[in-house]
């Protein structure tokens, strides 16, 4: 049976938060998998996401209504639906009730006369609720923001900040795009505040274009294209990118390149695809190479001062990307920062090791937590006296920090980002 674009946001919302799941991969998926019109896949997108970003705050709307906990996808066929009644103007509240019914009649084959009556009367007292017209005093339950990550963001920026962090987070991504053919014009489209090569857009779907297909742009938020001009590059270099994938700051270094050449490195066969397919599509291939590797095993294989420039955009806890990958909040505990810095540091201390003398090596994450960032930067310098910190000026001063950059959600409404540099003496 041909599902429905509800049924479709359902299962990736059972996918995600019964198997844990990617949201995005799931959604990829799942959209493949289900022919539905192209005016639908904007739609399931659109569910999933608000859904997931959300999930807290429509689970705090109905838990009065329920006696006790429903089953797993029942309760998420609700938050679907008071998704749509809350925050979907053009949807009539009548279809998405009589949607949610239909669904559940028909996926509960046992009993769906009964599943149906549930779903009706929960979301019928919903809507002569009081709680529908509330909202929840904590910031926990109004942005469904973990504990763990709340207490980070207030315990590093204040009150004030973190509200405004959180706030932004409300809004949806902008699409970034990084012009490789400078003549391209995109309609629909403005220059980007932050970086000389970048577009913004509020919504559209870039990929599909002509221009896009043929490499005359690509997709790469305006945080991440800030990367490659940090490493000074005149064309002839020889360049590591030790955790490169999917390539978008691989590419961009290419960009600048003649004789040069890039050594882009992954652990993951499907990754290091990745580059090669972006590189083919933007006419770099000739520039880059790539090689499965662990990076915290750079010097082992590569040996002693091979490089003029590496750039290690690090592996990390991605909360900077948490407007456009919401269910990242769901996946972290307090281990995961301490785990990750390690491996941030050792990565750092391999890659030094091959880079030759003079040479520059640039530090990026997508995350917004110092240990991730500043700390990284200082227990570096503190165990590797041959380097020295390299001062970024950036015209946008409010971006830079202590001499790296530093982008927090709600700056410029894109991802979270940090950008450090060092020259080795």
């Amino acid at each position: 049976m041909k599902k429905n674009a509800r049924q479709v946001a359902l299962d990736v919302l059972n996918d995600v938060f019964t198997n844990d799941a990617y949201a995005n991969i799931s959604l990829d998926r799942h959209l493949r998998e289900n022919e539905l019109d192209e005016i639908d896949k904007p739609f399931v997108t659109a569910l999933v996401y608000g859904v997931v970003s959300k999930k807290d705050l429509l689970e705090w709307y109905t838990e009065p209504l329920l006696k006790k906990a429903p089953k797993p996808w029942l309760q998420m066929l609700i938050n679907l639906t008071v998704y749509q009644i809350q925050f979907m103007d053009k949807v009539p509240t009548s279809a998405a009730v009589d949607e949610a019914v239909k669904i559940a009649k028909n996926h509960d084959k046992h009993d769906g006369e009964t599943a149906g009556r549930f779903i009706n009367g929960v979301l019928r007292n919903f809507m002569r609720s009081e709680r529908k017209d509330q909202e929840p005093k904590t910031w926990e339950i109004k942005y469904s923001m973990p504990k763990l990550l709340l207490d980070k963001m207030v315990k590093q920026f204040g009150g004030k900040r973190t509200g405004a962090i959180l706030e932004s987070l409300e809004s949806p991504s902008h699409v970034s795009l990084r012009k490789i053919d400078p003549t391209v014009e995109v309609a629909g489209t403005r220059p980007s505040e932050l970086s000389p090569v970048g577009l913004v857009a509020d919504h559209g779907n870039f990929a599909a274009k002509q221009d896009f297909l043929s490499g005359r742009y690509t997709i790469q938020d305006e945080s991440s294209q800030l990367v490659a001009p940090q490493l000074e590059l005149q064309g002839d270099e020889q360049i590591l990118d030790a955790c490169a994938a999917p390539g978008g700051k691989t590419t961009h270094m290419a960009t600048y390149l003649t004789s040069g050449h890039i050594t882009a490195l992954d652990l993951y066969d499907h990754k290091l695809k990745l580059i090669n397919d972006n590189a083919a599509r933007q006419g770099v291939s000739d520039k880059i190479s790539t090689k499965k590797m662990d990076a915290t095993q750079i010097y082992e294989n590569f040996g002693k001062e091979k490089f003029d420039r590496i750039l290690v955009d690090a592996p990390c806890s991605g909360i900077g990307l948490i407007r456009r990958k919401p269910d990242i909040r769901y996946r972290k505990d307090s281990s995961d920062f301490s785990n990750l810095q390690k491996i941030q540091l050792e990565i750092l201390d391999s890659a030094s090791k091959s880079l030759k003398k003079s040479g520059i090596m640039v530090y990026s994450t997508c995350t917004i937590f110092d240990e991730e960032n500043f700390d990284v930067i200082k227990a570096f310098l503190a165990n590797h006296q041959d380097f020295e910190q390299v001062t970024i000026s950036h015209e946008k001063n409010d971006i830079i920090t202590d001499g790296c950059i530093f982008l927090t959600p709600e700056m410029y409404h894109t991802d979270g980002f940090f950008v450090a540099k060092f020259r080795k003496n």
